[in-house]
């Protein structure tokens, strides 16, 4: 029960956290979403990004630009500059789209000076008031004028803007005029359908709108005499006549009701590229005029104007042209050498956006906000609950299905949802919050595990624990190691004598001062086992640094047994003996049947064991095998001989470690050449010569445990040789 309480409290936290951070990562969405720099990364990178990937989309058919072009000016002789015309030529044109039957006529031009010939203002304006359909463009400009107080003073500037409407020949003519306001600086994504909130001043493909839509009150198909509905009676007709009206006129109807209910900006809904909206040369156009073959109904270039909405204005084929006369603007379908989508092809896209009903239409205020805050509430829930690498693949799985959906409503119903701060913004920062709680989770969770196993492993293994929980074998791996054994003498017979607690206390004071210098020079305690302690240093290779650390680490551990046994008090003495063997040895977990120890297991463990013991036999505290110390000039050591240890098929040459090098004094030194003198008499076979040395040496130091042990054996040998060929080898039989 306490096990499952836990769980259920764990699970209810981290399920708490999971929603914290949701709501977290949500109210950033919708914090970035209600500022003017989210609005603005979406419009720059969200819109673009929807066009792109939707590609170009075939325009409604009712549209055709009639672009004065670098063709038509070297066609017709002439200049590029559109206000430099002749007007009759423009009355030529109107005359033709009349007789073509084209619904409205719509000059991107703006006529707010006389021409230099009269008569042809005359001209244009008799063949405007002929057609009955044609609009005029509206110059805008704002003029800075500075302000006075009472006394002359300036006090300020001011802004006046001011419509500047064709000349009054052609405003009279014409069936309407109005401006179209484009931005220079930045990209064009939206454009203004009226100038005033009262909607009774219209920009230009909005007017030409409302004069082609008129046509869905009357009953003939001509444009002709054309009058624009208000408001008002456009919303009367559509409630009492929608249902005997034909799809199209019913479809005009909804757009034009709606165009009155909406704000007074819309986001264009592009077509694609420059000219992807059908497009005829004005040159092309006047050679049909003045073809013998044009009649009603009339084509150019294979294009129809019945019943069609035609925009005439400047549009270039090319970059230099585009130059010559700056009638160009950045859009999301501006080309890579620099070609941009002209004034009068953004003017035909919003009247075309008008006819089809199908403008970008950002989801409301309200709706942002709450896709914000769900989708920041599903993203924390996942980045919290889930793995790093799942919770990624699944937040892209979640981005790529809510990208798909965002499109798919952009190509079908031209809605545009949200896509950079949802994915652009909450999703990286969903995970990388997800990601840091996990990675504090993960320490937190290694410091538990760290502090619970550090006190019976070794730290090297706990830290690779914490690293890769796993299979416990699965880090096994044989290295070059050296290995030191100990054993405290009498300790069976202490253990007998004192009570256990305090015997307990006795050995961790103990072990206290033994693991120090193992950790200090970066050994690991493998084992420990009543009184006896089994230490590694292993490497996958520098075998010399492991064996200079293990040595230094026994002569550390043996002045500071020295100091243990000095204190004063009732604790008992711990006399210490060491083993130091090296060579390749397995590290790793050890057991089966779900137990498992974490030791070095092979023949170097079992010979440093075994070197251990025979510290009993020669009277010694410190042996080592000879191959552990060799190259170790920084180390004083005294060979003692070849012995064959119990349960070995091969000999081991042993070593007395003494001390540092630069502590032994040259009474020492003596002592250690004439003990090597005896030894190389003992195993050449003149036992008498090398038992005199070893007794002499006896003498000088009674304690020296190796003399006598020598000594004690060639007296053997000299009374009893040996059968057989001799060997200076010596079998230990005990352990």
């Amino acid at each position: 029960m306490p096990l499952f309480r836990l769980r259920h409290s764990e699970t209810l936290a981290r399920l708490s956290q999971a929603g914290l951070l949701g709501l977290l990562i949500g109210a950033a969405g919708l914090l970035v979403a209600v500022l003017p720099a989210g609005e603005k990364l979406e419009e720059d990178f969200g819109l673009a990004w929807l066009f792109a990937l939707r590609g170009p989309a075939a325009p409604p058919a009712e549209v055709v630009v009639v672009a004065i072009d670098e063709r038509s000016a070297s066609d017709l002789g002439l200049q590029s500059k559109p206000s430099m015309w002749p007007r009759g030529l423009h009355a030529e044109l109107v005359r033709y789209l009349a007789k073509a039957e084209a619904r409205v006529v719509c000059f991107d031009l703006t006529f707010e000076a006389p021409s230099i010939h009269p008569g042809q203002d005359q001209e244009f304006a008799h063949a405007i008031r002929s057609a009955g359909n044609v609009l005029l463009a509206e110059s805008f400009r704002r003029d800075t004028i500075s302000l006075e107080g009472l006394d002359g003073r300036g006090t300020g500037s001011a802004v006046v803007e001011s419509r500047l409407p064709p000349i009054p020949a052609l405003a009279e003519a014409a069936l309407g005029s109005a401006p179209f306001l484009l931005p220079k600086e930045s990209r064009v994504d939206i454009y203004w359908t009226f100038l005033d909130s009262a909607r009774t001043a219209p920009t230009l493909p909005v007017l030409a709108f409302l004069v082609f839509g008129s046509a869905a009150f009357q009953d003939a198909g001509s444009a002709a005499g054309a009058q624009i509905p208000s408001g008002e009676q456009l919303s009367r007709f559509l409630q009492d006549a929608s249902a005997a009206l034909p799809e199209d006129r019913r479809r005009l109807a909804r757009s034009l009701v709606e165009l009155y209910s909406a704000t007074d900006s819309r986001y264009l809904n592009y077509y694609g590229p420059p000219r992807t909206i059908a497009t005829v040369s004005y040159s092309e156009v006047l050679a049909a005029a003045r073809s013998s073959a044009s009649t009603a109904g009339g084509k150019a270039s294979g294009v129809s104007f019945k019943d069609k909405a035609v925009f005439v204005g400047y549009a270039a084929t090319t970059p230099g042209g585009q130059d010559r006369l700056r009638d160009d603007y950045r859009t999301v379908y501006s080309q890579a050498d620099g070609l941009d989508l002209s004034g009068v092809e953004i003017a035909a896209t919003a009247f075309a956006n008008l006819v089809e009903g199908r403008v970008v239409q950002p989801v409301g205020r309200e709706w942002q906000l709450l896709i914000a805050g769900v989708w920041g509430l599903l993203l924390g829930l996942v980045c919290r609950l889930a793995r790093p690498i799942f919770a990624t693949l699944v937040a892209a799985a979640l981005s790529g299905c809510y990208l798909w959906v965002v499109l798919e409503r952009f190509v079908d119903a031209t809605l545009w949802l949200p896509s950079i701060v949802p994915v652009g913004i909450q999703v990286p920062l969903a995970l990388f919050a997800g990601v840091w709680l996990s990675y504090r989770d993960t320490r937190r969770e290694r410091e538990v595990i760290r502090r619970n196993f550090g006190l019976f492993l070794p730290s090297a293994v706990v830290d690779q624990l914490t690293r890769d929980i796993g299979p416990v074998t699965r880090a096994n791996q044989v290295l070059f190691g050296a290995c030191l054994s100990t054993d405290a003498e009498k300790y069976t017979s202490l253990a007998e004598r004192m009570e256990p607690g305090r015997l307990a206390e006795l050995m961790n004071e103990y072990y206290a001062q033994m693991f120090v210098p193992v950790e200090r020079w970066k050994g690991v305690v493998a084992d420990v086992v009543g009184d006896s302690m089994v230490a590694v240093w292993a490497r996958r290779s520098s075998d010399f640094d492991v064996r200079r650390n293990a040595c230094r680490a026994t002569l550390e551990i043996a002045k500071a047994m020295e100091e243990f046994n000095a204190v004063v008090g009732d604790r008992p003495s711990l006399l210490t003996r060491f083993g130091l063997h090296s060579g390749d040895m397995l590290i790793g977990n050890i057991g089966a049947s779900g137990h498992y120890e974490y030791r070095a297991v092979g023949d170097i463990v079992n010979t440093a064991s075994r070197i251990q013991g025979l510290n009993k036999v020669l009277g010694t505290r410190i042996l080592a095998s000879a191959e552990t110390v060799q190259g170790l000039e920084e180390f004083s050591v005294r060979p003692l001989g070849s012995f064959l240890l119990a349960g070995k098929a091969n000999p081991v040459s042993i070593v007395e470690l003494m001390g540092a090098s630069h502590q032994l004094g040259a009474l020492e030194a003596g002592r250690r050449s004439e003990f090597a003198g005896a030894l190389q008499a003992y195993a050449e076979g003149r036992w008498r010569e090398a038992a005199a040395t070893f007794a002499r040496i006896l003498q000088a130091d009674p304690d020296d445990g190796p003399a006598r042990f020598y000594a004690t054996h060639c007296a053997r040998l000299e009374a009893s040789p040996p059968e057989g060929e001799w060997s200076p080898t010596i079998r230990v039989e005990g352990k």
